[in-house]
């Protein structure tokens, strides 16, 4: 029998809540330039690992977790195809083609990509759905609100606040849709595979300063 924490609920949303303020923290000073993307990409990982344990601790499995793989619905891979659309849809006309990058495509634009699921969707999303029950309708919002916020390093870098509030209602919105299809199909692994895709094709466009 595996050894399980006696973690509390509230101690669990705390800690998870911290690491979601440590990678928002994380975030912001690689939009300011005082985080390298290398560093980004590796540091980037550890809320999610961090994180995963806490849950696993606490007594949540791997599956609780949507960290197992299982087949897209056709509703998810519906949910997937409109996320795809809306979110380059709100990059591509405001960027400038910057040239094809190998290093962005294959290294940048997986590991932003599967970080932010495995922390937004692995292990905040189950973490708000526990903690504001019933029903999945008000932890899937909280995750996304929260993922929307992640976003707020324009602001600090001298962006006009409406800007800012279009950069983290891009997401919000985009978390909506992949929380949904995360809980509908129970797998994390299409978000991941799905997000990474859009940075592949992002992180060739420079956004305006």
């Amino acid at each position: 029998m595996a050894f399980i924490l006696q973690i509390k609920p509230a101690v669990v949303m705390g800690t998870v809540l911290l690491l979601w303020a440590g990678c928002t923290v994380l975030q912001t000073l690689f939009v300011m330039g005082h985080v390298s993307e290398a560093g980004s990409a590796v540091l980037g990982f550890l809320p999610g690992l961090l994180g995963v344990g806490v849950l696993l601790a606490a007594g949540l499995s791997l599956e609780d977790c949507f960290l197992a793989l299982r087949p897209l619905s056709r509703r998810g891979l519906a949910v997937l195809v409109a996320v795809f659309v809306f979110a380059l849809a709100a990059i591509l006309p405001y960027s400038t083609w910057q040239g094809w990058s190998w290093r962005a495509a294959l290294l940048y634009a997986p590991a932003s990509g599967i970080s932010q699921e495995l922390f937004f969707r692995a292990v905040l999303l189950p973490t708000t759905l526990r903690a504001l029950p019933p029903g999945r309708r008000r932890g899937l919002i909280a995750h996304a609100a929260l993922f929307g916020l992640w976003h707020i390093g324009p602001l600090f870098v001298g962006a006009p606040i409406w800007a800012v509030i279009a950069v983290m209602l891009v997401p919000f919105l985009s978390g909506i849709g992949w929380g949904w299809q995360v809980l509908r199909d129970r797998t994390v692994v299409w978000a991941m595979i799905q997000h990474s895709l859009i940075w592949v094709i992002g992180l060739q466009f420079a956004l305006p300063e």
